[in-house]
Order: C-alpha cells, then sequence, then structure tokens
C-alpha cells in the first residue's frame, strides 16, 4: 500500500507438470511448485499487498487447481500448506 491505495496481487500461480517418469525430480518439481507458491504469498503480504492464488479447477498435468471441486476437499495439500505457511509467515506492514 503506497498513499492509502490498497494492492491486489491477483491470479499468481507456478503450473502443475509431469516432467518425467523419475519420482525423484515429479517430487522435486512439486515441492519447488510449492515453495513458489509460499514465498509470493509470504512477499505479498510483506509488502502489504492482498494475494490471490489463481486456481482454474484442473488437478491434472498443466493444471493449477487446489481444490477438487467435484469432491468439495482439498485437492493438492502440498499446495494448500504451502499457502496457509506463507500466509501466516507473512505480516501487513500496518
Amino acid at each position: 500500500m503506497d498513499n492509502g491505495i490498497p494492492v491486489i496481487l491477483g491470479e499468481f500461480g507456478a503450473i502443475r507438470r509431469t516432467i518425467s517418469d523419475n519420482a525423484e525430480w515429479q517430487q522435486l518439481h512439486y515441492e519447488s511448485r510449492a515453495y513458489f507458491n509460499r514465498y509470493v504469498t509470504e512477499q505479498a503480504k510483506n509488502y502489504g499487498m492482498v494475494p490471490f492464488y489463481w486456481d482454474e479447477g484442473s488437478l491434472t498435468n498443466h493444471g493449477f487447481g487446489m481444490m477438487d471441486r467435484n469432491q468439495l476437499e482439498v485437492g493438492d495439500q502440498l499446495l494448500y500448506d504451502a499457502l496457509m505457511e506463507g500466509s501466516n509467515a507473512g505480516e501487513y506492514p500496518f
């Protein structure tokens, strides 16, 4: 926020993708994606912005989804936990 004007960081995220048949590399991708989203959420709060994650509903390859909209539950727990950690770690400067 500058001069009393609120800022919204809308529709950020990192795409989920299948990168190889190597389970270790795939897990590293998921963890890196979670780290990115946690970091962006935390830093947005630290700089006085309100972060909004982009969840377009897909839990498959090339998707950004976190929620399983058919089951009405969390579909990507690692991502959910990362966003919550970032939200809890960041502090609004006002």
